[in-house]
């Protein structure tokens, strides 16, 4: 048979609720870090994935238009020369992803686009 365990004092009690708080903040910190290992991971993949089956910008650009949208020419980056820093004036990039805005009668539409490497056309993303 067991022995019964000692009581534990007050203070003692408050140091155990203090290292078990302490242990979930670890198993949170750890859990948190393995989310952004995984995200990071899935980036890597999307990256290397192949998007050529993807809407090419340019012609999507076109069919937007056709439908009476026009491009937010304000939304982009302008460099000093005032010329686009991006392709097209309604585009904004980030490393990898760029978005596009429209408007047509008082209404947005963002556009989510892969911008690929430096020679690669800007695609639609799914």
């Amino acid at each position: 048979m067991k022995p019964a365990a000692p009581a534990r004092s007050p203070a003692q009690q408050r140091g155990l609720a203090k290292m078990n708080s302490s242990s979930s903040g670890r198993r949170a910190t750890l859990a948190c870090a393995g989310s952004l290992f995984v995200l990071l991971s899935g980036a890597a993949v999307a990256q290397d994935a192949d998007f050529s089956q993807l809407p090419i910008y340019r012609e999507f650009r076109d069919q937007l238009a056709a439908q009476g949208w026009r491009p937010d020419a304000g939304f982009g980056l302008k460099l000093p020369s005032g010329k686009p820093l991006y392709r097209f004036p309604e585009v904004l990039c980030g490393p990898k992803i760029c978005h596009a805005r429209w408007i047509r009668s008082g209404t947005e539409k963002i556009v989510t686009l892969i911008r690929g490497d430096l020679d690669e056309e800007y695609r639609v993303s799914p």
